[in-house]
């Protein structure tokens, strides 16, 4: 039962990871051809991020639920974790930002996701091998 969380919660996270660079990618591919579309693509944006927030805290309610306690991040994980975590933050205010301004995403808004999206992955391979 616990193996089941733990991939179905995975699963999930690893959609919202997809989507954080599909989505900008798309963007750019698309950029000036549709204001509706772009801001479709800003609300799926906005989703993602909130996607891997809520994947981050199902992992630990699960960790803690079965366990008992929060895994143990030290060292590497624990600076790769507040990379995560920050990144995370970031990137829904600026998909929050997307959708509140009056003008459309320029090619460096659609960067920048996709750079906070490279940054999380990054964290998050650190995350894995380090706990």
């Amino acid at each position: 039962m616990v193996e089941l969380v733990y991939a179905l919660i995975q699963a999930i996270h690893n959609l919202g990871a997809v989507t954080l660079v599909a989505v900008p990618a798309a963007a750019l591919a698309w950029q000036g051809r549709s204001a509706a579309v772009e801001r479709r693509l800003s609300w799926t944006l906005l989703a993602a991020w909130g996607l891997q927030a809520a994947g981050g805290a199902a992992f630990a309610a699960a960790s803690y639920g079965f366990k008992g306690q929060l895994p143990e991040a030290t060292g590497v994980a624990l600076a790769a974790l507040g990379v995560k975590i920050a990144a995370t933050v970031v990137g829904f205010g600026l998909a929050t930002a997307q959708l509140w301004r009056d003008r459309r995403p320029g090619t460096a808004d659609w960067v920048a996701c996709m750079a906070l999206a490279g940054t999380a992955f990054t964290a998050a391979a650190l995350l894995r091998w380090y706990l």
